[in-house]
C-alpha cells in the first residue's frame, strides 16, 4: 500500500503541532508499504538530520510556495491566505506525483485544522481526515476575571469557530472525505449533521512507546507546577488563585510556572493579588527534554486550561509518572482519569467554584499517602502507553474508506 500524508507541519523534536506530523509519519511504517510525507519546505533540513527519516518506507517531498507569498506570509491579515494557497499548491504537487505512480490513499494530518481546507480528496482515493480540532471554547462564566485583552481573543475564537463551521473550504473537504477524525465532541460541531456518520472523536496528540515508572520518589513537600505558553486560555491564574487556598492548609506547598508568553505580566499580578508570590516561581522556558527529565521534581502537573485541543505536556507528564490536574475541557479532559489523575468538573460552575475545585485536588495530591501517590504514578504510566502514537495512528488507518 502506497500512501501519502499531507503534514504543513512535520518536524522532529519540537513538540505540537510539528509533532503530530512527525510521529504519524514514523508509525505509518507499520502499516503501509511505502510512505510519501508532503511536507513543508523550511522543514527540510530537520527531517533529513534525524537518522528515522532514512527508513527505506519513508519518503519525504518537499513544497512550499514562492517567495514573494513567504513574504507576505508575515503579515497577520496574509497568513490565513497564505495557508489557503499552500494547501492548493500541495494538492496540485500531489497530483503530479500521483499521475506519475498513483498513491493507493491519501490522509490529511496537518494543522490539526480544518480553517484552510484540504484539496486532497480531488485525487480522486480514499481520503481520511484528522483528526482536527477548532470547536474547543473557553465557557463564558470561566473568562470573568480575565482582562479585557483575554476577553476579546476569546470572543474573536468565538467568532473563528461560527466561521470555520460554515468555511467552504471545509465543506469541500467534508464532502470529499470517506472519513472524518475530531480531537473532542466540542469539535463534532464543526462538521455538518450530514457528514457526523463519517465522523468519529480521536485525539491527535499521543506519546512514545516507552513509558517507564519513574524511580524517583515524589518530593516530601507539595512541589506543583505548570508548563506550556502563557496565555489567558491556559488557566494559569486560576492555579494561582487556587495555591492561595492550599497553603492555609499546606503551608509548603509551592507552583513552579515554566513557560513564557504575553500574559505573564498579569499572572505575576494575580499571584500578588493572591498573596503568593513567595510559593510562585517563574521559571521562564525550558528545552524539552529538559523539560520532562524535570517532571521527577514534583508532585503533580496542574494544567487548567481553558480549551487545549490536545494537551502534549499532559501526555509528557504522565509518561514520567507524574499525576495531572486539569478541568473537564478539551483534550486534557479525555486524556486524564482517575487512574492517573484528577479531572475538576466545570459543569455549572463559576470562576471561584472552579478554583476551589484545583485547590481541593490539589490538597489530595499534596496531602497524598505515599501508597496512593504510587499508584497514581503507576496509572500515569499506564495511561501514557495506551495512548500511544503506535495506537493512534492504527485506530485512524483502521478507517480508512
Amino acid at each position: 500500500m502506497r500512501v501519502l500524508l499531507s503534514a504543513y507541519a512535520c518536524e522532529p523534536d519540537r513538540g505540537s503541532e510539528q509533532e503530530i506530523g512527525w510521529q504519524r509519519a514514523l508509525h505509518m511504517q507499520a502499516i503501509a508499504d511505502e510512505i510519501w510525507v508532503l511536507t513543508r519546505a523550511n522543514n527540510q533540513d530537520a527531517i533529513e538530520a534525524n537518522p528515522l527519516s532514512h527508513s527505506s518506507k519513508l519518503h519525504f517531498i518537499y513544497y512550499d510556495l514562492p517567495k514573494w507569498v513567504l513574504k507576505l506570509k508575515k503579515q497577520s491579515w496574509f497568513f490565513p491566505v497564505y495557508l489557503i494557497l499552500w494547501q492548493w499548491g500541495a494538492y496540485r504537487y500531489a497530483a503530479r506525483c500521483h499521475h506519475v505512480k498513483p498513491f493507493d490513499a491519501v490522509y490529511h494530518i496537518t494543522f490539526a485544522s480544518i480553517q484552510s481546507g484540504s484539496f486532497m480528496g480531488r485525487l480522486g482515493i480514499p481520503f481520511t481526515i484528522g483528526p482536527i480540532a477548532g470547536g474547543e471554547r473557553a465557557p463564558f462564566r470561566l473568562r470573568r476575571s480575565m482582562p479585557i485583552r483575554g476577553q476579546v481573543s476569546e470572543l474573536l475564537r468565538d467568532l473563528r469557530i461560527l466561521l470555520l463551521r460554515y468555511s467552504p473550504f471545509a465543506r469541500l473537504a467534508y464532502a470529499a472525505a470517506g472519513r472524518i477524525f475530531v480531537t473532542t465532541t466540542d469539535s463534532l460541531w464543526l462538521v455538518s449533521p450530514k457528514w457526523r456518520s463519517k465522523t468519529a472523536v480521536q485525539l491527535a496528540v499521543a506519546m512514545d512507546d516507552h513509558a517507564v515508572q519513574r524511580k524517583e520518589q515524589p518530593p516530601e513537600l507539595p512541589r506543583f507546577v505548570f508548563a506550556g505558553n502563557l496565555l489567558h486560555l491556559k488557566g494559569v491564574h486560576l492555579a494561582i488563585r487556587a495555591l492561595a487556598q492550599v497553603i492555609v492548609t499546606i503551608p509548603q506547598a509551592t507552583l513552579t510556572v515554566l513557560g513564557d508568553g504575553p500574559a505573564e505580566n498579569w499572572l505575576r499580578a494575580v499571584a500578588m493579588r493572591s498573596g503568593v508570590t513567595h510559593a510562585v516561581k517563574f521559571a521562564g522556558r525550558v528545552p524539552r527534554q529538559q523539560l520532562v527529565n524535570s517532571f521527577a521534581d514534583y508532585t503533580a502537573l496542574v494544567f487548567p486550561s481553558l480549551h487545549d485541543t490536545g494537551g502534549m505536556v499532559v501526555l509528557e507528564a504522565l509518561s514520567q509518572g507524574l499525576p495531572v490536574v486539569c478541568l473537564d475541557l478539551g483534550g486534557p479532559g479525555i486524556i486524564v482519569n482517575e487512574t492517573c489523575g484528577i479531572v475538576v468538573s466545570t459543569a455549572d460552575a463559576d470562576e471561584d467554584q472552579t478554583v476551589a475545585g484545583i485547590a481541593n485536588a490539589m490538597i489530595s495530591l499534596g496531602t497524598m499517602p505515599v501508597t496512593e501517590a504510587a499508584r497514581l504514578s503507576k496509572g500515569a504510566i499506564a495511561r501514557a502507553n495506551e495512548l500511544s502514537w503506535a495506537s493512534l495512528t492504527e485506530r485512524v488507518a483502521a478507517h480508512q474508506g
